[in-house]
């Protein structure tokens, strides 16, 4: 009987000890690593789908928005040459796959590989033409967002 009143009474005790120790954090950071670099590859994910829909889209301001103002070779550049794709292609469609996503060690800077296929009519001859290729950008976190600082190999965007 004792080692029934004893089992209760430590049973009861685990019952009221254990749902105050669930908010028990130890170690400082709410985020674990894996779970913030899930998050960082996310954003990195929304940044290159809004560029892409905004490319798509022909929509020069948003496109400029995920430029970053240190993008090698000036942002203003890759604007002009953006714009200058607007104008001579219609129907632009970008689909890619991502081959890989490595962060620095601060995780201010991400480094992604594709595989992309871009479709595009040519507005004089009406042609549609399309290509696959294999590209690398670099991101930058730029106020909580990632930035396209770079496009190495073959562009992605700026045809022109």
């Amino acid at each position: 009987m004792k080692k029934q009143i004893i089992a209760g009474i430590l049973l009861l005790l685990a019952c009221i000890t254990l749902p105050a120790c669930a908010g028990l954090q130890i170690g400082g950071s709410s985020d674990s690593q894996s779970a913030l670099a899930a998050k960082r590859y996310t954003q990195v994910r929304q940044s290159l789908d809004q560029l892409i829909a905004a490319y798509e889209a022909k929509n020069s301001r948003q496109f400029s928005d995920l430029v970053s103002d240190s993008y090698s070779g000036e942002a203003s550049i890759l604007a002009t040459s953006a714009l200058r794709d607007f104008s001579v292609y219609n129907d632009l469609s970008l689909r890619y796959t991502v081959n890989n996503i490595t962060f620095d060690g601060t995780g201010a800077k991400a480094f992604v590989a594709i595989t992309f296929t871009r479709s595009w009519t040519d507005i004089k001859t009406g042609r549609t033409k399309n290509e696959t290729k294999e590209t690398s950008l670099i991101f930058v976190a730029t106020g909580g967002v990632y930035k396209l600082q770079d496009q190495r190999g073959p562009r992605l965007f700026g045809l022109n």
